[in-house]
């Protein structure tokens, strides 16, 4: 599963609970019959990294993640729960628990 932020105007943190109440909104304007496994998968994603991203770290270390800039950010998680952060290609692990470069 792969997201991909918009940092122009926004922090990674803005940027994430603003693409998280934009899928909550379209979640509920589904018609019953639609496949909503993607979209309560994003769902998922954007709210494990609100609960367990350290921004304030994130936006010490990685000053791209400030906003402003024209870079490239994505976050992808994988079936083990592991979520992580693309800046222009470069990936970093990014939950609470470790800060470490991949």
């Amino acid at each position: 599963m792969r997201i991909i932020l918009n940092l122009k105007k926004h922090c990674i943190q803005t940027a994430i609970k603003r693409k998280y109440n934009q899928l909550i909104s379209n979640y509920f304007k589904l018609n019953p019959t639609e496949n909503t496994e993607i979209i309560e998968s994003e769902i998922s994603l954007l709210k494990e990294a609100l609960e367990n991203f350290d921004f304030s770290w994130l936006r010490t270390t990685y000053p791209e993640l400030q906003g402003g800039g024209a870079d490239k950010i994505q976050l992808t998680g994988s079936p083990e729960k592991n979520i992580t952060i693309s800046i222009n290609g470069r990936t970093i692990h990014a939950t609470h628990k470790d800060h470490k470069l991949l």
